[in-house]
């Protein structure tokens, strides 16, 4: 039997964001669409009957790559 659906990742805070996203995605595939936004930013309002997750995010410590940041990513 399926557990709970999650609806928000505290555990990926501090993840790199591609991995997050494969998380979430694998998690959660009935959600297509990730809305990514540097810290501080207010999400769009979400598209017409679709489910999307927020993720917020910034530079991560190697060049090239971006790290989740609080909060959370969500279903939103």
């Amino acid at each position: 039997m399926p557990g709970p659906v999650p609806e928000s990742w505290p555990g990926l805070i501090g993840t790199e964001l591609n991995a997050s996203v494969q998380i979430i995605s694998h998690e959660r595939p009935d959600i297509r669409i990730a809305r990514v936004l540097p810290p501080g930013e207010a999400p769009s309002p979400p598209p017409q009957d679709q489910e999307r997750v927020i993720i917020y995010n910034e530079v991560g410590p190697v060049p090239n790559t971006w790290v989740v940041v609080p909060p959370a990513p969500y279903v939103g």
